[in-house]
């Protein structure tokens, strides 16, 4: 068994655009995200494809805690979590994964 999140769950396929930090810190909180960090297995971030928007404040409320529970790094990251994504959406979860690794209030180790 795959353990996976599925953005679908939030949009039941009627929103096309994921967006804000407090939202995305409320999808961190349902898809327990503090447990999956520390899970011995990979996990899936399955993005459907009527998706074509993450802003960049979304995907910091959903991985800035998990991001710094792996190491710090998008390797790190991207070790334990593996994106199912369009193309256009993952070039936009890399541009969150950058900015929560520039944020100035982001300690890393």
């Amino acid at each position: 068994m795959t353990l996976a999140i599925d953005l679908e769950v939030l949009t039941q396929g009627r929103v096309h655009n994921l967006s804000g930090h407090e939202r995305g810190l409320a999808a961190r909180e349902h898809f327990r995200l503090d447990e999956l960090d520390k899970a011995g297995e990979a996990v899936e971030i399955r993005v459907p494809e009527h998706i074509y928007g993450v802003s960049p404040s979304f995907i910091q409320g959903l991985l800035s805690e998990s991001v710094q529970s792996l190491g710090s790094t998008r390797e790190a990251f991207f070790s334990h979590y593996h994106l199912i994504a369009s193309d256009l959406v993952r070039r936009q979860f890399d541009r969150g994964l950058s900015a929560i690794l520039t944020d100035r209030n982001f300690a890393i180790n």
